[in-house]
């Protein structure tokens, strides 16, 4: 997997992952954010390789799903894009002054 596609479903997992099955959410943790492989998680786990493939592939699915159907991240992505044209225009146009600035700037980074 590609860093921009684990990226990307990391932060799924973060929005939806509570959405998934316990079995789902569990498999998912341990292959996103402790990075062990498929094969890792088998032998963790006592299944097959195929099963926790089955398994990853399902939840990956099922994350992709729920983004579709809520959008949240998308949202989320284009709220920070108009914020960051905000503060490109009052830097621009010297309207705002620095504390404003940088606190819009500090909103975009923790959102």
């Amino acid at each position: 997997m590609q860093i921009e596609e684990l990226n990307n479903f990391v932060l799924l997992f973060d929005t939806y992952g509570k959405l998934l099955s316990n079995k789902q959410y569990e498999v998912m943790d341990k292959f996103l954010n402790l990075d062990l492989s498929e094969t890792e998680l088998a032998e963790f786990s006592g299944e097959s390789r195929q099963s926790v493939h089955d398994a990853v592939a399902k939840a990956k699915k099922q994350l992709i799903s729920f983004e579709e159907k809520c959008g949240v991240l998308k949202n989320k992505n284009e709220t920070k894009k108009q914020l960051q044209e905000v503060i490109a225009f009052l830097t621009k146009e010297n309207l705002g002054n620095n504390q404003i600035i940088a606190k819009l700037s500090d909103i975009i980074e923790n959102y």
